[in-house]
């Protein structure tokens, strides 16, 4: 299963020198971050927006607690959303089919 991982750095709220000081500590953690350490999770993309205060993961598992384990470990810093996702190629026939019953079930 792919998911996409939406995430936004924490800083609402935050004074200017917790802002830097939660600035530091993440970068500091994320630079001992080893992509391969991640077991059962491949990282098919990993971006950030312009001004580096959020991005998207899209990530592929068979096991849903290897993603919970990799979001987990960013959520001091960040608030995440994860979101189930499919290749478009796959839903496409399943909308078809969907509509085709929608269609045949709506007429009296």
């Amino acid at each position: 299963m792919k998911y996409m991982c939406e995430y936004t750095i924490r800083t609402t709220g935050l004074s200017f020198d917790q802002n830097i000081a939660g600035g530091e500590a993440l970068l500091t953690a994320f630079s001992k971050w080893k992509p391969e350490e991640e077991k059962g999770l491949t990282i098919h993309a990993f971006v950030s927006d312009l001004a580096g205060r959020s991005g998207y993961i899209l990530a592929e598992t068979n096991d849903p607690k290897a993603i919970t384990a990799f979001a987990a470990k960013y959520n001091y810093w960040n608030d995440v959303k994860i979101t189930p996702v499919m290749d478009v190629g796959e839903v496409v026939p399943i909308s078809a089919s969907a509509l085709d019953w929608a269609r045949k079930a709506s007429k009296g």
